[in-house]
């Protein structure tokens, strides 16, 4: 009689975990707060654009890094930060610590406590050196910030990963063809290979990123994206905490 061996995706994980190392969850928690958040929720229990990591059986036989590492450079798409070997490890032991924290409570007790910083150096840093009061003000668009928000979770996203959904400002673009001749409209889709825009008229235009073209592209979400390099871990709470008192 011939035995088939067993699946590998129906084998129990090795048991050999290391040790949780809970500075390095710390610093994993922040890529995850400024990488992975956004499709994979605020609980890592998987979004509209990502699946559920806690219940992942990637995740669950990580070792270090081990499966994760692979699993994101498989997708670059959906992966495009660059993490170096020990992020990915950092990003391991966080992985590992909400998984534990699910697997002692089936039912959390609620999501990731944000508001940890302080109020008044998260005020320094808006008026200061985030440049946020140049484009923001806690008695105009800001003005009872927090009763828009259901939670301080929600809150950190959006501050974190803003959109143009509810704005009238979109990002521009003018694409100059070798022959000279400007194109200028909203753009819709850009790659190393084409960009394509709507212009004023309404009309749809591509254009070929062939040797010679010119694309200038005018994000109105430029300075918060510049930011995501330069924030710190407190940095993030200590503003999240200031504009969670923006009632």
């Amino acid at each position: 009689m011939i035995v088939a061996p067993a699946s590998v995706f129906g084998q129990g994980g090795p048991t050999d975990r290391p040790a949780l190392d809970e500075a390095a969850a710390m610093r994993g928690r922040l890529l995850y707060v400024q990488q992975c958040i956004n499709c994979h929720g605020s609980n890592a229990k998987g979004g509209p654009d990502g699946p559920d990591l806690i219940r992942s059986t990637v995740v669950l036989r990580d070792r270090l890094g081990s499966g994760i590492g692979p699993a994101m450079r498989a997708a670059p798409a959906s992966h495009a930060a660059r993490l170096t070997p020990n992020q990915v490890v950092d990003l391991s032991h966080f992985l590992r610590q909400r998984i534990e924290a699910v697997a002692r409570n089936r039912t959390p007790l609620g999501p990731i406590n944000v508001l940890t910083g302080d109020p008044e150096a998260g005020r320094a840093y808006f008026n200061g050196a985030g440049r946020c009061s140049t484009c923001h003000s806690p008695t105009g668009d800001l003005e009872g910030l927090r009763a828009r928000m259901p939670d301080a979770m929600t809150l950190q996203q959006r501050f974190l990963f803003p959109t143009l959904t509810r704005s009238n400002k979109q990002v521009e673009v003018t694409v100059t063809s070798p022959s000279g001749l400007p194109v200028s409209g909203t753009l819709l889709r850009i790659d190393n290979f084409s960009v394509t825009l709507r212009d004023a008229t309404g009309d749809y235009r591509a254009f070929s990123r062939v040797p010679g073209t010119t694309v200038d592209v005018r994000d109105p979400l430029a300075a918060h994206h510049e930011l995501l390099d330069a924030y710190t871990d407190e940095t993030i709470h200590d503003v999240v905490a200031y504009l969670w008192t923006l009632k």
